[in-house]
C-alpha cells in the first residue's frame, strides 16, 4: 500500500515537473516570435516611387512659359519703337520703291513729323525725263500711304506727315523744291479727291531754284 502511494506521489511529482517544463517552454517561445514581428514592419519602400511625378509635371509646364515670355517680348519690342525708328523704315521703303536708276538721299525729322528727300534729276534739258523725275517722289509716297492704310494691322504713324523734296541737277544745283502732304495722298486713296486735284495740289507747291534758269528757261 505504501508502494502504491509512493508510485502515485512519484507520478504526481513527474507530472508537475513535465507541466512546469512545458510552461517554461511555452514561455520561452514567446520572445522569439516577438523578435520577428518588427522585422516585417520595416519596409517603407512604396513612398519612394511617387517622387518622379512632380518632376515630370514641372518639365511639361516649361514650354508654355517660354512661349508666353517670347510673345510678351515681341509685343514689348514692337511697342517700344520710337518715331525715329519708324521713319527709318519709311526711308528704306522710299529708297526701295523709287525708280531703279534714281539717285536719292533721305533724312527724317521725327520731331516735326517730316522727311526731306534730295532727288538728283537725270537731264533737266529733256522734258520727258524731267516730268518723270518730278512725279517719282509723289507716286512713291502714295504707294506707301496706300500700303499702310490697306491693312488694318498697319500703322500709318510710320509715314511722315510732310515730305519735302529738293530736286537737284547733276552738278548739285537746286532745280526745284516741292512738298507732299499725307492728307492729300489719303484723300486720293479714299476717292475723296480725283487724280487731277491730287496732282494739282502737288504741282502748286513747286518753287523754282537757282539751277532752273541755268539752261535758258
Amino acid at each position: 500500500m505504501s508502494k502504491i502511494r509512493t508510485i502515485i506521489s512519484s507520478v504526481a511529482i513527474a507530472l508537475l515537473i513535465i507541466s512546469a517544463g512545458c510552461s517554461a517552454f511555452a514561455g520561452g517561445s514567446g520572445p522569439s516570435e516577438g523578435t520577428t514581428t518588427p522585422t516585417q514592419t520595416l519596409e517603407p519602400t512604396p513612398d519612394n516611387t511617387e517622387t518622379p511625378t512632380p518632376v515630370a509635371t514641372e518639365t511639361e509646364s516649361k514650354p508654355s512659359t517660354t512661349e508666353e515670355f517670347e510673345t510678351e517680348t515681341e509685343f514689348i519690342t514692337e511697342e517700344e519703337l520710337s518715331k525715329a525708328e519708324k521713319f527709318e523704315k519709311f526711308d528704306e521703303e522710299m529708297e526701295f520703291l523709287s525708280r531703279d536708276d534714281a539717285s536719292i538721299e533721305g533724312e527724317a525729322f521725327p520731331e516735326n513729323d517730316s522727311y526731306h528727300l534730295t532727288y538728283e534729276m537725270r537731264d533737266t534739258t529733256n522734258f520727258t525725263k524731267t516730268r518723270d523725275d518730278r512725279l517719282d517722289p509723289l507716286w512713291t509716297y502714295y504707294v506707301i500711304v496706300e500700303k499702310y492704310n490697306k491693312n488694318d494691322e498697319q500703322d500709318h504713324t510710320y509715314i511722315p506727315d510732310t515730305v519735302n523734296v529738293t530736286f537737284v541737277t547733276e552738278n548739285g544745283g537746286v532745280f526745284e523744291t516741292t512738298y507732299i502732304k499725307y492728307n492729300w495722298a489719303y484723300k486720293y486713296y479714299t476717292d475723296e479727291w480725283s487724280l487731277r486735284v491730287f496732282m494739282g495740289m502737288y504741282g502748286s507747291t513747286t518753287k523754282e531754284g537757282p539751277a532752273y534758269h541755268e539752261n535758258g528757261r
